[in-house]
């Protein structure tokens, strides 16, 4: 573990590049050339999204499901384990 410390703390002692100064204004130019010339989708896509999620919409709400039914015992997984934390914690009688 010393290694790695004592090249952590050498990297750490190394001048810093003098690239990083100039890394924030291309990283706000690039973001402004996204925003301005970037591809954008369409109005047409977004249109024919909302037309598939309409029509999903309506399908699965006119396609009839099955009526709801209470589940038969209290443990829906099956019977409770006998070493299952929550029997553990009741008091022995």
């Amino acid at each position: 573990m010393t290694d790695l410390e004592s090249t952590l703390a050498r990297l750490r002692d190394l001048p810093l590049d003098p690239r990083l100064s100039m890394i924030d204004a291309a990283v706000l130019d690039g973001l402004h050339r996204e925003l301005v010339m970037g591809n954008r989708p369409s109005a047409g896509l977004f249109a024919a999204a909302a037309a598939v999620a309409l029509v999903t919409g309506m399908l699965g709400s006119a396609i009839p499901g099955e009526p709801a039914r209470a589940a038969p015992s209290a443990f829906p997984l099956g019977a409770p384990a006998a070493l299952a934390p929550s029997t553990l914690l009741t008091v022995a009688r």
